[in-house]
């Protein structure tokens, strides 16, 4: 069914940059060659949501800032290999903090901005981070606030910085951190030698059954990572990035920052998402290359012409969701621009491929996948693996089982998720958990399943049995379980199936008015309510999903 010397070659074109471990050694790198180009650009409409008049820095500039962070964040008593966590929007703060912690040889511990108090307490439970920092405010959020709440509850946590205005009391300003005003403000304290490639670099999250499980990555894992996404990217001279990704997850820190730092490219930054936005950056920013999820390239090839002549996009990375959803056929949309795939498997592994025409993107390919060049080199940056069992299921053979990965760009392991110890086995392979099959029809290759355990909406994953505990806790439900619906933009919309107590109208507002007093993350709030009867259970008291609309 699979053949462990099956390989997958890559083409690469090897001018991404200086030959240096790390990106804020190419940073400095850049300052010293090309200290007046533009490295970073805000969003433009930072302003309107309450953080301060956009800017863009020039490589001297912000190779100026990282090591002002470094030196402050040293100065306060920091040591290498401490963790600090990070909770930023999509701005010129948030790559400059990364670069600058890592400079000072910290781990950059990266959590959504969406999550509230309760997903911040359980992640500074399981990561002891010495710091953390964030933004005044997002939106309705205090997040300065929310991060002084959670380091009260976390003693390991001593230090919670921000920036922007109205801090309260016990959280440290750092605007003066950030400013380019006075560019000779260098810390000259700051260490000068480039992270080795073993040292951890990055912390990212990943929900594989119960809860949100931390994933530890080193710089030359991360490394390894941006050359897989520099082989797609192509970015040459004069290249410009709009990067419509937050710093949360692997795929955005090895892709939308580091590649592009590699090859001197301009980084441009966008707060998602906002169509009309986007499209005026796209333009007035003369954009070459940018990545989206499928369903927001589709929309946007019905909006506009990505590929006119005045448009100067050369390349579209697709980012998909693992598992796929139904609508991920090959016709989901079609442009006439260079287009390649992005997958990211719960942030342990990612495949990085150029997409042929008429190819079906959900099928993945078994076996070694190599840079070109680099088969005689060592490990491959990918191989894939399907463990499981074989069946019989009309009239052919079908394995069915987990996905498990190793190579370069895997982490090395081991990793505590929901309190298991995961290691890799005997061979070295992770297993990630992810259902996988593999017909006849597709020998080679294979087709990830979706897990009833787990939710994908809008880009988020959720364990469906902490939305059934939190939906059964509202005071006016006997009983309740969290239900989807595909849905083409967001990947699965959430209903809340719920028994309400007697002589009760159960309310959706109340709901949501509970759930934002436990203070956990908006998008667990569901889209509807849905009267039952019961909520069907197995005999082991697991709940039957694809069994409650039938109780409707």
């Amino acid at each position: 069914m699979m053949d462990d010397d099956a390989s997958v070659r890559i083409e690469i074109k090897d001018d991404a940059g200086p030959d240096m471990t790390g990106a804020e050694a190419a940073l400095r790198h850049h300052a010293a060659h090309a200290e007046n180009e533009i490295a970073f650009v805000d969003p433009p409409d930072r302003a309107k949501r309450g953080m301060g008049q956009p800017r863009s820095l020039t490589f001297a500039d912000a190779d100026i800032i990282a090591d002002r962070i470094a030196g402050r964040f040293l100065g306060c008593g920091l040591s290498t290999g401490d963790i600090i966590a990070l909770q930023m929007p999509n701005t010129i703060e948030a790559p400059l903090l990364i670069l600058g912690a890592w400079r000072a040889g910290l781990v950059v511990c990266l959590m959504p901005l969406l999550w509230r108090l309760d997903e911040i307490n359980r992640a500074f439970s399981q990561i002891k981070a010495k710091a953390a920092v964030t933004v005044a405010r997002y939106g309705d959020e205090n997040s300065a606030q929310t991060l002084g709440e959670a380091a009260a509850k976390n003693p390991s946590v001593r230090f919670v910085f921000a920036f922007g205005e109205d801090l309260p009391d016990g959280v440290t300003p750092i605007d003066d951190w950030l400013t380019d005003d006075g560019a000779s403000d260098r810390d000259t304290g700051t260490p000068r030698e480039p992270a080795r490639p073993d040292q951890r670099a990055i912390i990212t999250w990943t929900v594989l059954r119960q809860d949100a499980c931390p994933v530890p990555r080193t710089h030359g894992e991360i490394a390894a990572l941006a050359k897989m996404f520099s082989n797609q990217m192509k970015l040459g001279g004069g290249a410009r990035v709009l990067n419509t990704y937050p710093y949360s997850s692997i795929g955005a820190v090895a892709g939308q920052l580091v590649a592009p730092l590699l090859a001197g490219a301009q980084i441009v930054l966008h707060l998602p998402f906002s169509f009309d936005v986007f499209v005026e950056q796209l333009q007035e920013n003369e954009i070459t290359y940018t990545a989206l999820p499928a369903s927001v390239i589709s929309a946007l090839e019905e909006r506009c012409d990505l590929h006119s002549r005045e448009q100067p996009l050369a390349r579209i990375g697709c980012v998909w969701p693992n598992p796929h959803g139904v609508n991920s056929g090959p016709n989901l949309f079609e442009t006439p621009l260079p287009i390649f795939d992005i997958h990211n498997f719960a942030e342990l592994a990612i495949l990085v491929r150029e997409r042929n025409p008429g190819a079906d993107p959900s099928l993945l390919p078994l076996g070694k996948i190599y840079l070109p060049g680099e088969e005689d080199a060592g490990d491959p940056v990918l191989e894939t693996r399907v463990r499981g069992a074989v069946t019989h299921e009309e009239s052919q053979q079908v394995l069915r089982g987990t996905l498990c990965v190793r190579g370069s760009t895997v982490p090395a392991g081991p990793l505590s998720l929901a309190g298991t110890v995961i290691e890799p086995d005997s061979h070295g392979f992770l297993d990630t958990g992810i259902g996988c099959a593999v017909d006849e029809s597709i020998a080679g290759q294979f087709r990830c399943q979706k897990s009833e355990d787990l939710i994908y909406h809008g880009g988020a994953v959720i364990a469906a049995s902490e939305l059934d505990k939190l939906y059964a806790e509202f005071p006016e439900f006997l009983d309740a379980a969290a239900f989807v619906l595909d849905d083409a933009v967001i990947g699965e919309r959430i209903f809340a199936a719920v028994v309400p107590k007697p002589e009760v109208a159960p309310s959706l507002d109340r709901l949501k008015a509970f759930l934002s007093q436990k203070r956990v993350a908006p998008y667990k709030t569901p889209d509807q309510l849905v009267i039952v009867k019961s909520i069907p259970r197995s005999g082991q008291g697991a709940v039957q999903r694809d069994r409650i609309l039938g109780h409707i």
